[in-house]
């Protein structure tokens, strides 16, 4: 007992201290955790046990390449902090912690992983008032414990039934290529995509690229009042091969030129109101040419719990980061016009004790003719307290400017206005401001999910409608919510069952999602 003291007491003194940035990394030991522990007494009961032994424990030799170190490389805090964010990144490994020790020669890193439950063999209903949807899905996104997702799903609702096969490998042949598959067969079209890209997979990394392209051929609507009031058929066709390099940086910030090639191409034909009226059928484009853009990083982010879910590990970044994206479509390239694509994003946090709050503003459109076409601005700004209870708040305003025929800003329930079904209102433009108090009831319930509630109330507007009527002012609602957080599983972090009352006086309208609205 005495020894045993002895070693333990070194064991925690040794693990007090600090190692110092430089020192070389001797020995990397990966401890994976399966989605329940069955030493524990309270989840080593058969429901818990036949989990584990369907479960395939992820893969340490990909745990491993994901990490941005390597035995024999000099200990950098920085790098530690980033492997633990792509780790948590893959979305079924949570949490995730990667400490350090002092040890003969050097440091000993230790990156311990907790797994989630990603295999989904089900069914999937989701509800924002009268629009529903349905589906049907075998999937799982750590396929053999290699971090590859395969997906085969049926998806039933309002617009199309489709049947779709997804592929996606981040670490194709155990190298840094990702590649991705997706082919989907639906009621009014099909969709076939590819990519295969050497991506920025770390602030570090000097060099990326890759190539992308999409084909796509459907039936698309305008809606007003939860009604589909026009349709008409589009293809659309992507093909872009870009490249990029980091350039001269330090520790904090990281500056990357990307340039690409690439052409876009949307046709549209036999678009009509549902009563079988004419209207007016969108203008085709045809854009090709290239395109550069400059990406700021800053090396800022916090850890925190109580954010979106109450027990995950979420990574918030505090920035600030912008970028900046214009293309240049040419005749001289089989352009049908000169045309400048242009996008940027900017994006700030701060975390203040437990209160994280965020800005985050993006625009794209482009110039043609003379003006601005299809240009929308957007803007979201928000607070939340962390943690088990407390208030939340944040207001998002989408500004457009002459939109695309096909185009259009609508609000209702799935886009947070949730006393209304979805594409209640028209427009052009919208600003949306949501409140709510959230409060954890439970802890982990079986050692499955957590329980807790929430009241909000929600208010919007939209203006310069093209196909129905807009809000003609604000409206508003209020109303409760019952959540529950899936702990185990990476399939769904929060599933909502939400009751919102709108300010006509009808209601509730009740709406199940496992989207968070911020």
């Amino acid at each position: 007992m005495f020894l045993a003291s002895i070693l333990m007491a070194s064991a925690v003194a040794a693990a007090g201290a600090e190692v110092p940035p430089g020192t070389p990394i001797v020995l990397i030991r990966v401890v994976r955790i399966d989605i329940f522990d069955l030493s524990d007494p309270e989840t080593s009961a058969w429901p818990y046990r036949w989990a584990n032994a369907l479960h395939v424990l992820t893969q340490e030799r990909f745990i491993r390449s994901l990490l941005l170190f390597r035995e024999g490389d000099k200990f950098d805090p920085a790098r530690v902090a980033e492997s633990e964010r792509i780790l948590r990144d893959t979305g079924f490994l949570s949490p995730v912690t990667i400490t350090s020790l002092p040890c003969e020669g050097g440091a000993e890193v230790v990156v311990e992983t907790h797994d989630q439950w990603t295999l989904e063999v089900g069914v999937s209903f989701g509800m924002f008032g009268k629009r529903k949807h349905y589906g049907a899905s075998v999937a799982d996104d750590n396929f053999l414990g290699w971090g590859k997702t395969v997906d085969v799903g049926y998806d039933s609702d309002t617009e199309r039934t489709s049947w779709t096969f997804r592929y996606k490998d981040p670490l194709l042949l155990g190298s840094r290529w990702a590649l991705e598959l997706e082919h989907r067969s639906a009621s009014d079209g099909k969709t076939n995509a590819f990519q295969l890209e050497y991506p920025f997979y770390s602030l570090v990394t000097p060099r990326a690229g890759g190539i992308e392209w999409r084909k796509e051929s459907l039936t698309d609507y305008l809606y007003s009042d939860n009604r589909k009031v026009v349709s008409g058929s589009v293809d659309r066709h992507h093909f872009l091969v870009w490249g990029g390099i980091r350039l001269p940086s330090n520790a904090l910030y990281t500056n990357r030129l990307i340039l690409g090639v690439f052409s876009d191409v949307a046709r549209f034909a036999d678009w009509r109101w549902v009563d079988g009226g004419a209207y007016p059928t969108p203008e085709g484009r045809e854009m090709r040419g290239f395109q550069v853009g400059w990406d700021h990083q800053v090396d800022r982010w916090s850890v925190v719990r109580g954010f979106r879910s109450w027990q995950r590990q979420e990574d918030v970044p505090r920035g600030p980061n912008w970028g900046a994206f214009a293309g240049f479509s040419l005749p001289t390239f089989g352009a049908d016009r000169t045309r400048i694509p242009l996008s940027g994003y900017f994006s700030i946090g701060s975390l203040d004790g437990s209160q994280y709050s965020w800005l985050n503003a993006s625009a794209t459109g482009r110039l043609e003719q003379g003006g601005m076409a299809n240009s929308i601005a957007h803007l979201d700004v928000g607070t939340a307290h962390t943690g088990s209870a407390g208030w939340r708040a944040r207001v998002a305003v989408d500004f457009g400017h002459n939109l695309d025929g096909d185009k259009q800003l609508t609000l209702g329930a799935d886009t947070g206005l949730r006393g209304w079904d979805p594409d209640t209102f028209d427009g052009t433009s919208r600003a949306l401001a949501n409140v709510e108090w959230r409060h954890q009831l439970t802890g982990e319930v079986l050692h499955l999910g957590i329980i807790g509630v929430a009241i909000f109330a929600d208010a919007g507007t939209t203006w310069n409608p093209r196909v129905g009527p807009s809000t003609e002012g604000w409206r508003g609602d209020a109303g409760v919510s019952v959540l529950i957080e899936s702990t185990r599983a990476a399939l769904l972090r929060i599933v909502r069952i939400e009751a919102a009352w709108p300010d006509h006086g009808k209601g509730p309208l009740i709406l199940i999602s496992s989207q968070s609205l911020f």
